[in-house]
């Protein structure tokens, strides 16, 4: 996977009150994001789907330290948001699928998460 050909944006995008958390990713998050994107290529389907809490063990264990879950989803929209991996997140884990059916399901719970923080901004708004 050559990173230097994906849009900078997606290492350096960072959400205002979140910074600690969705900071660009440095030098040894890129390497965690190889290994998380060869572990999930092993969990295909929503039956082989794995846990948040799994994921960061498994990173421990390989001797990468402590990393939270969400700098995990920051790495884990990394894999959607450059094309590596079609990562499907779920109450019970993530899993990779190619099914158009799965895809379009995550699609949508990002569609619905998008469309819920508008109405949050939307309900703020009028306080400025």
């Amino acid at each position: 996977m050559n990173l230097s050909m994906l849009a900078p944006y997606l290492l350096n995008q960072m959400i205002t009150g979140f910074e600690l958390e969705t900071a660009p990713l440095p030098a040894v998050e890129k390497k965690m994001m190889r290994l998380v994107a060869h572990g999930l290529s092993n969990h295909i389907g929503r039956s082989q789907a794995i846990t948040g809490r799994e994921i960061c063990g498994k990173l421990v264990g390989a001797g990468f330290g402590k990393i939270t879950e969400p700098r995990l989803r920051k790495i884990t929209n990394f894999l959607r948001s450059a094309k590596i991996l079609p990562v499907m997140a779920m109450n019970t884990g993530y899993y990779v699928s190619y099914e158009k059916a799965d895809i379009e399901k995550q699609i949508k719970s990002l569609e619905d998460r998008r469309d819920a923080i508008q109405c949050a901004i939307n309900g703020l708004k009028q306080w400025v």
